[in-house]
């Protein structure tokens, strides 16, 4: 199961208000969002692979 952290929580939360401004006009690139999303990615791949045991 995944555990969601603090920064796991703020990512998603960035992520969220990145899309949100790239769909309405004010980021014209959709830069900060692939980022975030990658960042995400390797993060929760990162706390997916620890066994807390």
């Amino acid at each position: 199961m995944i555990k969601f952290d603090w920064l796991t929580t703020l990512l998603v939360t960035l992520l969220i208000a990145t899309f949100l401004a790239f769909f309405s006009g004010y980021f014209p690139y959709p830069y900060g969002w692939i980022v975030i999303t990658l960042v995400l990615i390797a993060r929760l791949t990162a706390n997916g692979g620890k066994n807390d045991s």
